[in-house]
C-alpha cells in the first residue's frame, strides 16, 4: 500500500515539475514578445516623427553597434525600407510602413494575452499541487 502511496507521490512531483518547466517556457517567450512588441513601439514612434516634421537633408545619427554611430543625411522622408522577414526588405511609404507596424503590435498584443492566460492557467494549476503534495509531505 505505501509503495503505491509513493508511487502516486512521485508521479505527482513529476506533474508539477513539468508544469513548472512548460511555466518557465511560456515565461520566456512572454519576455521575448514583450521585448521585440517594445522595439515595433519605438520603431513606429520613429516613423510618427518621420510624417511629423523631418526633412530631406536633415542630419541624423545612425547606431552601427555597441556605442557608435554615424552622421548621416535623410535623402527620402516619403519611402523606408522594411524588413517583412528575416532576408526580405521592401519599400513602403510611411504610412504603410506604420499600417505594417500597427498590425505587428496587434499580432504581439494578441500573442502576450494568450501567453499570460496559460501562465495563469499554470500557475493555478501549480498552486493547486503545490498544496497538494505540501498537505501530503505533511502527513508522511
Amino acid at each position: 500500500m505505501e509503495n503505491t502511496q509513493n508511487q502516486n507521490f512521485e508521479q505527482q512531483l513529476n506533474q508539477f515539475r513539468y508544469l513548472k518547466e512548460q511555466r518557465d517556457v511560456f515565461q520566456g517567450q512572454f519576455e521575448i514578445i514583450n521585448a521585440s512588441l517594445g522595439n515595433l513601439f519605438t520603431t513606429k514612434r520613429t516613423m510618427d516623427s518621420l510624417l511629423e516634421g523631418v526633412n530631406e537633408n536633415d542630419e541624423i545619427l545612425i547606431p552601427i553597434g555597441g556605442l557608435a554611430s554615424i552622421k548621416a543625411t535623410i535623402k527620402d522622408t516619403k519611402n523606408v525600407l522594411v524588413s517583412v522577414n528575416q532576408d526580405t526588405v521592401i519599400e513602403k511609404t510611411v504610412e504603410e510602413a506604420i499600417e505594417f507596424l500597427n498590425k505587428l503590435i496587434e499580432q504581439h498584443n494578441n500573442q502576450l494575452k494568450f501567453i499570460k492566460e496559460r501562465i495563469f492557467a499554470l500557475d493555478m494549476n501549480l498552486q493547486g499541487m503545490n498544496q497538494m503534495l505540501q498537505n501530503r509531505m505533511g502527513q508522511q
